[in-house]
Formats: structure tokens, sequence, C-alpha cells
């Protein structure tokens, strides 16, 4: 088997086009190609008609993403769902659809504009779409509640791949700040069943929140507080967790944040960090990428162990360790209040 690489000008098209093929993931996504292979193969014509889109055409964009592995062609000529094709279905655990429409979706024109930030520092999709990502999704609900799907997706990333890594049943109150749904919490609490909960984030999301919850079972152990985390923190907790917040927002903005973390610990409570660590040197990473994305789209950034350390002591708070976990996008992150 030949293992040589292929020619730099063949590599460079490799990355020059790699947009191609999330394109025809993001496709793939809208039409709902991997719930309506849920159950059977399928030819392209089933699944023009099913999608109301062109059989010839439809062929040709699964045909390419058959090619790598997203899903695959039988010899009947009926496509199959792949283990990596499942993660587009609708339901299915830690499924990346709803991130692929987000991200060939509202934040695509955000990457077509990086230019911008990278000349002024500023935020490529506040110069496209006139006004924040948060204030754009309040705007546009339907993209908006994508979004907080495509959290969710992650969210079950972390419960699988993340939580296992770390020992829960020492705090007997936990507050997962910017918690959304509430998922990460209650998968927390079900590992802790000393613990109770709280799941701290704006009004409108922690309304639906309880829902949740009681559909899990875990009314009596966890509860909902609304605010903003750049006014208050739930005080008095013995841990706090906070899963891709500080990564949304600059330097600046996060000492505000940790600042009101500090003001809501006691001393002895542990504030976990779920974010990308960036490590040093040129060792290939996702959270290199993932803070060009908060680059383009919040103006926050991802974080090595030192810039977490310096931002922590900025607050009055001391990094205790990093936990590597399973999944390459995440580390535990963990700060003392002393």
């Amino acid at each position: 088997m030949n293992n040589q690489l292929p020619p730099p000008p063949a590599q460079m098209m490799q990355l020059i086009t790699g947009f191609w093929t999330s394109c025809c993931v993001y496709s793939a996504a809208k039409l709902n190609i991997a719930d309506h292979l849920k159950d059977k193969p399928q030819t392209a014509h089933q699944l023009a008609e099913a999608t109301h889109s062109d059989a010839p055409s439809l062929y040709r964009v699964l045909r390419a993403l058959s090619s790598v592995g997203v899903f695959k062609e039988n010899e009947d000529h009926q496509f199959e769902l792949t283990s990596l094709g499942n993660t587009l279905q609708t339901d299915a655990p830690g499924s990346m659809k709803a991130m692929a429409i987000a991200q060939l979706g509202d934040h695509y024109n955000a990457w077509g504009n990086l230019v911008y930030s990278i000349k002024t520092g500023h935020i490529a999709f506040d110069n496209i779409e006139g006004m924040s990502v948060w204030k754009y999704y309040e705007m546009h609900p339907e993209e908006g509640v994508n979004f907080i799907k495509a959290m969710s997706g992650l969210t079950g990333a972390v419960i699988q791949h993340v939580l296992p890594e770390y020992d829960f049943t020492s705090f007997n109150t936990i507050v997962d700040v910017g918690g959304g749904n509430g998922a990460l919490l209650v998968a927390v609490l079900d590992k802790a069943p000393q613990a109770k909960g709280i799941v701290f984030d704006e009004e409108y999301v922690v309304a639906e929140t309880k829902k949740l919850i009681a559909k899990k079972g875990f009314s009596s152990r966890c509860e909902t507080a609304a605010g903003s985390f750049f006014e208050f923190i739930p005080e008095n907790a013995d841990a706090y967790l906070m899963k891709m917040v500080l990564h949304d927002w600059n330097d600046e903005q996060c000492l505000q944040i940790l600042n009101n973390c500090n003001k809501a610990m006691k001393a002895g409570s542990k504030l976990l960090v779920l974010d990308s660590v960036i490590p040093e040197g040129n060792e290939p990473h996702p959270g290199k990428f993932m803070d060009i994305n908060m680059l383009a789209m919040t103006g926050g950034r991802e974080r090595t162990e030192k810039e977490f350390a310096s931002l922590f002591s900025n607050a009055g708070l001391k990094l205790a360790r990093v936990i590597p976990t399973h999944s390459p996008m995440f580390s535990i992150v963990e700060a003392i209040k002393e």
C-alpha cells in the first residue's frame, strides 16, 4: 500500500475545498436524510420523493458523502447509515445535526468575513449582520432554537465522554452556570445522588428547563434560577459548572463573570470549567479552530492552561488542575476559592 502523502498542491487543494464536504453534510442535515434512513436503506429516488428533491442531484451528493463515510451505497444502489451518519439523526445521542445547520447556516457568512476579524480584532458576525449573534438569535427564534439544539448535542458528548472523568460525590449543592436545558446538571445529579442542583440561565431559557427537569424526574433535587451571570450568580454552592461559557467572551467579560462567581462561592468551593484547553506547540487540536469560530462569531476565545491560570488569578481564584477527557474538544479545568 502506498502511504505517501499527496504532493503539496494536492494537499492544499484538500484544505481549500474542505467546505465542499461541509456543505454536503449541511444539505443532508437540512433534508433529514439520516432520519429517513433510520429504519431501512433507500435509493436516491426514494429519498428524493420523501424530501421533494431532484433525484439525480441528490444521488450525486449522497455518493460524495458515501466516499467520506457519512453514508454507504450498497450493491442495490441503496444508501445506508454508517456510525458517522448516525450523528445526523435528529434524536441520536450527541446528535450533530443542529450543529451542522448552525455552522453552515447562520455562522457561515461570518467565516466568509474572517479577514475582517483578523485585520480589526472585531467580530465578523456583528459586521455582517449588524448585531451580536445573541441578538440575532432573539430576532430569529427558529435559528435560536436550532442553536440551543446544537449545544444540547455537545452536552450529549460531554455526558458520555467527560463526566466519567470526575467524581461529583463530595458536593451537596451544584450550580450549572448558563446551564441551558438542564441536561448536563441532571446527568451530574444522577452520578451524585446526595447532591441538589440549580440551573442558572436567562429567564426565557429556564422557563423551558423546568419541563425537562420534571420529565427526567428530578424536580425534588433540581431547581432553576433566572438571571445574567454578568450581574450575579447563586450563592454558597459547593461546585459551579460552566460548560462552553467562558469561551464565548473576551478576557474582560470573563473576569466580570468570574468575579461574580468568586462572590458567590464559599471557601473551598470549586469551579469546573468545561472548555477546550489549547496545547502548546504545533500538534493538531480541535480547540485551535474552535478558537477561530469564537473570533469570528462572539469575540471570545479558547485558552491555554496558562491563560486559564491567569484569568482565575485575576478573579481571586486558583487553578487546581486540568483533567483531560476522552473528548478532544473538552477538558475539565478545576479552580478553587481558598
